[in-house]
């Protein structure tokens, strides 16, 4: 086990409240696709781009900060709120899947703008779009290198910039999946038109439901620390659910311009919550977990997908979504929107207190998912 020595997070100082976003896109969107917006649970979120409102009506966009510069960021901060030498720190982790450029990857760039910080002959590992449940997978990366290195330390960054990447919403007008559903039957839309216009009201979804930001954790053996316990995994468990959450690099869509497209079938949900169950059950059942049941957990971390997914997996796991249990998972999602690989670091970065076991648990394209105990002695 491994424990966690300190961690801090990084945003843009761009914030954005999803009221604002929704008033400068009014005029396009039908009430019943404005209700959805207003049920994913993001008040707001935080963008990279200072005039991301005008982005999505058309504006070219201006960003202030990237992907890159929230890594680093985040990684200066937790350093210098730990307050040790970084010269013991001999790994660096870095996960992205809104990398700035497809090479050099996150690492290497967090190491070119830490000269002086970290030293450079350190081992650096890249793990770039392995999805939302990516940290845990990290968190097992610096738990193996720590074990071959005792008394070394180890970073994990993981940083997004999702803003960026969501297409502009160009169209006159956007309607809900119900009202296209609806007009499909009533034959008062084009049947090739059909999916073309359930897929521009999922570009709505997707740029209410994403946020920018990075978090930073410094990992290594020190009592009196929370420490990461038995991790599970599980992915691909029926063969198409490797296409549950997909993304093109080079999209034939008029508005994203040869940009990447991100695509979310509709049963993510059900599945997301169906991997979540089952990694969360396989910890619990694992003999090194200091807890067999979530009733003896403090606190359930659960990845940011949607109100809607993390009331499925509350279900599942039959905890009231509000309960003191799960309210840190609402919060993130409340105040920064869906952050993938960054949103249970957020969680754990927040969390002032330790007083028993948390259990994290994330979930993303693969379809794979990882939950993992932390425990507080």
């Amino acid at each position: 086990m491994i424990n966690l020595l300190s961690a801090a997070t990084s945003v843009p100082q761009n914030v954005f409240k999803t009221t604002e976003l929704v008033g400068s896109l009014m005029h396009k969107l039908s009430p019943e696709l404005i209700n959805t917006i207003s049920s994913l649970g993001v008040d707001q979120r935080y963008s990279t781009l200072e005039n991301y409102p005008d982005y999505l009506c058309g504006k070219a966009k201006i960003a202030t900060s990237s992907t890159t510069d929230l890594g680093v960021a985040a990684t200066k901060r937790c350093i210098r709120e730990w307050g040790g030498d970084p010269k013991r720190i001999g790994l660096l982790v870095a996960a992205t899947n809104t990398p700035d450029q497809m090479l050099p990857c996150l690492a290497s760039e967090i190491m070119g703008k830490t000269h002086g910080l970290l030293s450079r002959n350190l081992r650096t590992v890249s793990m770039q779009a392995q999805g939302c449940s990516v940290l845990l997978k990290s968190i097992e990366v610096a738990q193996w290198y720590l074990a071959a290195n005792p008394g070394q330390l180890a970073i994990v960054v993981m940083a997004e910039s999702h803003t960026p990447y969501v297409a502009p919403l160009l169209r006159d007008e956007y309607s809900g999946y119900r009202e296209i559903i609806r007009l499909r039957k009533e034959r008062r839309i084009d049947p090739d038109k059909f999916e073309q216009q359930r897929l521009d009201t999922t570009f709505v979804i997707q740029s209410m439901l994403f946020g920018d930001g990075a978090v930073a954790m410094l990992v290594g053996s020190e009592e009196g620390k929370p420490a990461f316990g038995p991790i599970s995994h599980l992915t691909n468990d029926q063969p198409n659910d490797m296409n549950l959450l997909t993304m093109v690099s080079n999209s034939s869509h008029p508005f994203l311009m040869g940009r990447p497209q991100y695509y979310m079938q509709p049963s993510v949900p059900t599945r997301g919550a169906h991997y979540a169950v089952t990694t969360v059950k396989n910890v619990l059942r694992h003999p090194d977990s200091p807890v067999s049941d979530l009733a003896q957990v403090d606190e359930c971390l659960i990845h940011t997908g949607s109100k809607k997914i993390l009331d499925g997996v509350c279900s599942q796991l039959d905890l009231p979504p509000d309960s003191a249990k799960v309210h840190g998972s609402y919060q993130v999602l409340q105040r920064y929107g869906n952050l993938s690989s960054a949103s249970t670091g957020f969680m754990l970065a927040e969390k002032n207190e330790w007083s028993g076991p948390a259990m994290v648990v994330g979930f993303g394209v693969g379809f794979a998912a990882s939950a993992g105990i932390m425990n507080f002695n």
